[in-house]
């Protein structure tokens, strides 16, 4: 008997190993909270080296064209303008400092 490691499809997209996001995408009538959960466990689940809003950008890419309604793309898009908040106030704040 020849024994196979069977792999399941969930996408092919680097920052999205477990397959989180994609497997949002693919939930029937999925709401707004359930994809904030899902967020949460792919935010907390990327491995260190990877920047997240890179990693956002990319999901994104991958997802918003052929799901501009859907829950998770909106989130993507709260996530991306909220990283880009942060970096601004890190930037800012570390010019203060070196003036």
């Amino acid at each position: 008997m020849i024994s196979k490691k069977s792999k399941i499809f969930k996408g092919d997209i680097y920052c999205d190993e477990k397959g989180l996001i994609f497997e949002a995408y693919n939930i029937e009538n999925i709401d707004l909270n359930s994809c904030r959960t899902i967020f949460f466990d792919w935010v907390i689940s990327l491995d260190p080296s990877i920047n997240q809003g890179e990693a956002i950008k990319e999901l994104l890419e991958a997802y918003s064209s052929r799901f501009p309604s859907h829950p998770m793309t909106k989130l993507l898009i709260e996530g991306m303008n909220q990283n880009s908040v942060i970096r601004q106030r890190k930037r800012s704040k570390n010019v203060k400092g070196v003036i």
